[in-house]
């Protein structure tokens, strides 16, 4: 049970490392969160019964795992199904698949160096996309990172002693979400604010065009 968990958190481990292009670094913080998603994507409600069934424990099945074994050799992919691995659906293919259409003649040098020009660009413009993604998220994590002074809005427990209290992923999320719907709240207000400023300004720069 415990791989699907160690699986899922070294790939929001990788996927937060690449996002941030080595930018950031994790902390306390980030691990919190990361395992928080890992955990809750690895762990369900029915983990260990689907596990005990899956070996074939409970109902008891040797079968299950006997049957892995039992591969028939002669069994090939079919040449359709490698055929649409191969061929992808993006962009470029689609142009590329319009300029056979158009052109005549593909094997001329100036076709040949239309091709190589989208096939050029459209790799481009995925690189370009995909650093912007990254360097984006690296820069929304720097910024939660500066924030850090600000203290979660944890609810302490009915009957607290005043003694340490472990707060689990689960309710430091809820704290966080509670701070963000809190500081979205009072930027709304802040926006209502200038809103009502603006209108009283343009009220009394009305009256003050009528007076004139």
């Amino acid at each position: 049970m415990f791989k699907p968990l160690s699986t899922a958190y070294s790939a929001k481990l990788t996927d937060f490392m690449d996002k941030c292009q080595g930018l950031c670094t994790i902390t306390k913080r980030d691990f919190f969160r990361l395992f928080n998603k890992a955990w809750q994507k690895s762990f369900k409600s029915n983990t260990i019964l689907s596990a005990f069934k899956k070996c074939g424990l409970f109902p008891f099945n040797p079968q299950r795992v006997l049957s892995r074994f039992n591969i028939n050799k002669d069994e090939r992919p079919s040449s359709s199904e490698s055929s649409d691995s191969v061929l992808s659906t993006s962009d470029w293919r689609k142009i590329e698949r319009l300029l056979r259409q158009v052109v005549t003649d593909i094997y001329d040098k100036r076709s040949r160096q239309l091709s190589q020009t989208i096939h050029s660009i459209s790799v481009r413009n995925v690189l370009l996309e995909n650093e912007n993604d990254r360097l984006r998220e690296a820069l929304i994590n720097e910024k939660k990172k500066r924030q850090r002074g600000k203290a979660l809005l944890l609810e302490a427990p009915p009957q607290y002693d005043g003694g340490a209290i472990f707060w689990s992923p689960n309710k430091v999320q809820e704290a966080r979400e509670r701070q963000a719907q809190k500081d979205a709240d009072a930027e709304a207000l802040q926006h209502q604010k200038k809103e009502e400023q603006e209108r009283k300004e343009a009220k009394k720069a009305k009256k003050a065009r009528i007076l004139e």
